[in-house]
């Protein structure tokens, strides 16, 4: 029986990790923010990143996060005030939410991305 617990625990490891692998490709790639303003979201070592591909912020940073289907977690970046954030990127249909948190409880949408 301990055999069996063992290959049962070694098979949910790797469904979990597969996963985790497969999910995100669903954020990666073109964004285009309401403003009009295009973010690449890509790779980033173990994380996905999101940095401004246009405009006055060209190359900055707005979200380092990881995680798996709908919501990736860890930090985003306000380039305007120059400021970060705990935050997400959720996807919500065929959407991509920028959310930010005030004091890891606060938490909302403070853009929404589609695909170009």
């Amino acid at each position: 029986m301990d055999k069996r617990r063992r290959l049962f625990a070694a098979s949910l490891i790797v469904a979990v990790t597969a996963e985790a692998a497969n999910a995100a490709p669903a954020i990666l790639g073109n964004w285009v923010a309401e403003d009009g303003t295009r973010i690449a979201v890509k790779p980033c070592g173990p994380a996905v990143c999101a940095t401004i591909a246009s405009g006055a912020f060209r190359g900055a940073n707005v979200a380092t996060v990881s995680g798996a289907l709908p919501e990736w977690k860890g930090r985003v970046r306000d380039p305007r005030k120059d400021q970060s954030y705990d935050g997400s990127l959720r996807l919500n249909g065929r959407k991509l939410e920028l959310r930010g948190c005030l004091a890891r409880v606060f938490c909302r949408t403070v853009q929404t991305w589609s695909r170009p």
